[in-house]
Formats: structure tokens, sequence, C-alpha cells
């Protein structure tokens, strides 16, 4: 037994570059409460990643940079529950280890194919947010056991924090466009092709303030999308009716925005908990065998498309005005982030990893 670790239960494994760090950097707040009850470790597989949680964070941290050293530290502790928040392939190093209960807690909630992969059936439970994503696994995966989704809530959503609010009066118009994905399928990036008008309109208007706050993976596999967004950039930086978000968390500008435009991806769901206006980009149609299909989400929402695209500033007004999608969006909040008080979902992320913690112990004493 490896004394430095006699007292951890929680492994949290990440597989993941610099350009990944948002998907654990939005779990620090949830990982912290649980830390404080359960005492975690995470595992890391890249120094760049290792020396930001080190910087960041005060939890316990490792670097295992082969599978061979990785493997070791799981024979020499007895580690009952690891977490993971994304579906890295090298997460199946991980999953080597037998002696205990495998997690997928993920990093967000969106419509995109990505949040019910079939690679779900890899761990041993898997937690998701509320009646939404349970019902986006079990009506897509073929021969999946469904008693390994456990509801939890949104925990992130219960340490949302402010910045500082600005000194103008403008109404604040939030644009944070999604990146372009793996693959076609995948790409609900609305840059290319509305993004540049978009935030030239949005300036140009002397009653509105764009903050805009691009996914940090923007341009990482499309030329053309890496163009715009520096383009976008520059622009916004010499304005001044506009601020560039880049390294702040998006969720602590929901409070300050007025009304919010979303591509396809989890930000949107996380912004039904304010309630406020909010407009979606229609690029679904690349969404792989689902060409003609429309999720849930876009019930909250005006849909922008090729059909009223040239209209986004009279779209923005009606939106700011009278809030079309208001009522609907009530419905749809609960069915996608569930009905928890501030905290609540906290409180069930913990209590779930210790009942876990319980049955690997039961399982492994067998």
């Amino acid at each position: 037994m490896d004394s430095r670790y006699a007292d951890v239960n929680v492994v949290v494994y990440f597989a993941g570059n610099m350009g990944n760090i948002y998907q654990i950097e939005q779990w620090i707040k949830p990982l912290e409460q649980l830390d404080k009850v359960e005492k975690i470790l995470i595992v890391t597989r890249d120094t760049h990643i290792y020396e930001w949680i080190e910087r960041n964070t005060q939890f316990q941290l490792v670097y295992t940079k082969t599978m061979s050293a990785l493997l070791k530290l799981y024979e020499s502790n007895h580690f009952r529950c690891i977490l993971y928040v994304n579906n890295s392939c090298s997460n199946f190093q991980s999953l080597s280890n037998n002696t205990a209960l495998h997690v997928h807690i993920n990093h967000g909630e969106s419509e995109k194919t990505s949040t019910f992969s079939n690679r779900a059936k890899a761990y041993d439970f898997v937690f998701i947010v509320s009646d939404a994503a349970y019902k986006k696994y079990s009506d897509n995966l073929i021969n999946i056991d469904m008693n390994k989704f456990i509801k939890v809530g949104r925990p992130q959503i219960d340490f949302i924090e402010s910045i500082e609010p600005p000194t103008h009066d403008k109404k604040i118009i939030l644009y944070a466009p999604t990146w372009e994905g793996t693959h076609y399928s995948m790409n609900y990036t609305s840059l290319p092709s509305y993004g540049l008008d978009f935030v030239k309109k949005i300036l140009a208007h002397k009653e509105y303030h764009l903050i805009y706050r691009p996914h940090p993976n923007t341009g990482s596999r499309d030329p053309l999308t890496r163009q715009i967004d520096k383009q976008i950039k520059r622009i916004v930086s010499k304005s001044h009716s506009g601020t560039v978000m880049t390294s702040e968390s998006i969720n602590s500008v929901f409070e300050l925005t007025d009304l919010a435009i979303f591509d396809n991806s989890a930000v949107t769901i996380d912004f039904l908990s304010f309630d406020k206006p909010m407009m979606i980009t229609d690029f679904f149609y690349r969404q792989e065998g689902q060409a003609a299909a429309k999720p849930e989400i876009v019930k909250a929402c005006t849909i922008i498309n090729d059909n009223n695209k040239d209209d986004i500033l009279s779209l923005i007004k009606q939106g700011l005005s009278k809030d079309p999608q208001a009522i609907p969006r009530k419905a749809i909040r609960k069915y996608f982030l569930g009905d928890y008080a501030r905290g609540e979902s906290t409180k069930a992320f913990i209590s779930e990893i210790q009942k876990l913690i319980k049955l690997a112990d039961k399982l492994v004493a067998k």
C-alpha cells in the first residue's frame, strides 16, 4: 500500500491536453466539496495539465506518463471509485483497474451526439443531469443497461460566480459559438457562416455591448473557422462596444447577459438556469442520421438559420422586448437541468459517490 494515498477512495482521471482544460476546470468547485468528505486524487497524463492543476488547486495530484506507471499506482492502492470527465481513448488504460467502480461524469450536457456515446457502456455507472440525458441514451443506444445511469443534476451551476459588472448601461449580448468538432456531423459552429456578420452588426448598434466568448478549441481542426475567430477577436478588441472573453469561465458572465446567442453546445443548457432570452443557430442538419430532426432545446430558443440570419438585430430586439420563448423555456429548463434548488445537485453528486464507494467495498470483499 502506498501510504501517501492511504486515505483516498476517489480518483479523478483526466486524460487531455491544455486545449481540454475546461473539461476538468468546471468540476473544481464540486470536487472541492467532495474532497472535504472523501479525499480525492487527480491522475493526469500530461505535464502541462499537472502544472496547471498544481497551480490552481489544492488537490492531491499525480502524473503518470506511461500505462505501466498508471497500473502500478492502481495496484499499490485501494481506490474504490474512478471518475472520468471525458471519453479520451486513454481512459481505457485506466479502465484496466478491476477493484474500483468506474464512473463517467462528463463535462457538459448538450444535444451533441458525443453526449450519448456508445462508449458509455465501458463504465460501471454514468452520472447524468436529468430526464433529457436519460432519454438520449435510451433512445439512441442499443443493448444498453439503463440502470447504470444516475441523475445528479448539474453541480457546476451551484458555483456560478459573476464577474465585475460593466459601467455602461447598454444591453449585453453574449455570442458564444462552439468549435468545429472532431468531424462533420459534430460541427455545429456558426462562425464561418454567420459569425463575422453577427459581430459587426451588434458592435455597430449603439444600445448593445457584445461579449464574444468562443469555445476553447475553436479553430483547432478547421483553418477557416480559426481565421474567422482571429478576425472577430481583432475587431471586437478594437471596439468600445465589445469584449473578448477567453480565459474566464463563460458561466461567470451569464448573470450580466441580457440575451445570448449560442450554437448547439453545453453552455446553451447551462444558460437555461438563468431564464433569459436565448437564440440558437440551426446547424442540426449536420447531425448524422438526423437530417430533419430538431432537438428539444430549440423550444427554449429563437432559431437562427439561413432564412432569418440577416435580420439578427430585429431578432435581438424582439427577444429583449417580448422574449417569445419565455413560457416554453420553463418546462425545457426542468427537462434538461432537473428541479434542484441551489446546492442540492452538489449534495446529490457527493451522496452518490459515497454510495458507490460502499458498493465497491462490498463487491471487492466478495
